[in-house]
């Protein structure tokens, strides 16, 4: 089995922190957030097992960083994707679909698992692996109920739990099983599926479309291929808005084994001073806390200062250096300094100063 994982894109509705790094690098609980989904794939998939990176915007940054730290366990493959074009130096993509498409020489002759770089399910993945051998049938899709359909790919069933519709952020769903970030394509299907996505790739796009992969699948079911759905039952972490990035960094920390709970090592190091940690809190390495109450669910980078500060439900990245800041559901990116601030939802990027004293 192959694992396919679309990465290229700049991830706009997280700017201003993707001017500087992609989406999938965002630090949470400790790690990127694709160390996060790979450490999860390890637990579902053996040791050698191939993954396709598709690249793009940063894409060295991507390919170098997953040679150095995944490389080990994973057998890699990086395809570059090419922008369309470039609005204001940002470089603009055609889309899922032929991300996917690029693949297409490594991968046809195989079962093909995709993956999402910006959704991270609680469960294994194994959930779907299992679904797939114990039923008759040619592919799976990842889903996840949802209060609201209307903002995601939604999947309809038909009397014999087989997919028989799959349609894109619907205005009326009739379902609210949402497509969540990971498909299973057996290898009996995976050629048709390139040649459509083939046959896709091949319109032309104009106002900002995309080629994408619900219209594809959808083709598949009415030429009879039959698909199940593996539905989660814990949360799906959607990480490709600030306000989701939030939410999800509450949920990681809640699982996160964090190995000094009471951080009582850190007040004997003399790192934290004269402060009040209130759980689940993770702080990186090297980082000082100063006259400051920090928590709940507040995620510190690496060789941070923050004195005399307020946080709560709030991202930190590396480097950030804080003085008399009181805030909650903050992101603040690397090596950022803030000074002399009292505000709510904080969202700054990288290498950024901002104060409001002379």
């Amino acid at each position: 089995m192959w694992l396919i994982c679309p990465i290229a894109g700049v991830g706009k509705r997280l700017q201003p922190f993707t001017y500087s790094k992609p989406k999938a690098f965002l630090k949470i609980a400790g790690k990127r957030l694709i160390d996060h989904i790979l450490i999860k794939l390890k637990n579902s998939f053996p040791k050698g097992t191939n993954i396709c990176f598709i690249v793009g915007y940063k894409k060295r940054q991507i390919t170098e960083y997953l040679k150095v730290h995944h490389s080990d366990y994973f057998n890699l493959h990086f395809i570059e994707q090419k922008p369309l074009g470039y609005e204001a130096d940002t470089p603009y993509f055609s889309g899922l679909g032929d991300a996917i498409l690029l693949a297409k020489s490594l991968v046809e002759n195989d079962d093909n698992f995709i993956f999402l770089s910006d959704r991270y399910p609680l469960e294994e993945y194994s959930q779907i692996l299992l679904n797939f051998h114990q039923d008759i049938c040619d592919g799976v899709i990842n889903v996840h109920q949802v209060d609201n359909p209307q903002f995601y790919g939604v999947i309809d069933l038909d009397e014999n739990g087989n997919v028989r519709d799959i349609d894109e952020k619907p205005r009326d769903p009739k379902s609210n099983f949402a497509v969540a970030g990971a498909y299973l394509f057996g290898m009996n299907m995976v050629p048709r599926l390139f040649e459509l996505l083939e046959e896709q790739s091949k319109i032309p796009l104009e106002n900002g479309q995309e080629h994408t992969i619900t219209p594809i699948i959808q083709q598949l079911i009415e030429e009879g291929f039959k698909l199940k759905i593996s539905e989660m039952n814990q949360e799906i972490l959607d990480f490709g808005r600030p306000e989701s990035l939030i939410a999800g960094n509450r949920l990681l920390l809640t699982e996160a084994k964090i190995p000094d709970p009471t951080y009582e090592k850190l007040q004997q190091s003399g790192n934290i001073v004269d402060s009040r940690i209130v759980p689940p809190v993770y702080i990186g390495e090297d980082t000082k806390i100063i006259d400051s109450v920090i928590g709940p669910n507040v995620s510190i980078g690496d060789h941070v200062v923050l004195e005399k500060c307020i946080l709560s439900e709030s991202v930190i990245g590396d480097g950030a250096n804080l003085k008399k800041i009181i805030s909650s559901r903050s992101i603040v990116g690397d090596y950022t300094i803030l000074e002399d601030l009292i505000k709510k939802s904080i969202t700054i990027g990288d290498s950024s100063y901002i104060t409001t004293s002379n």
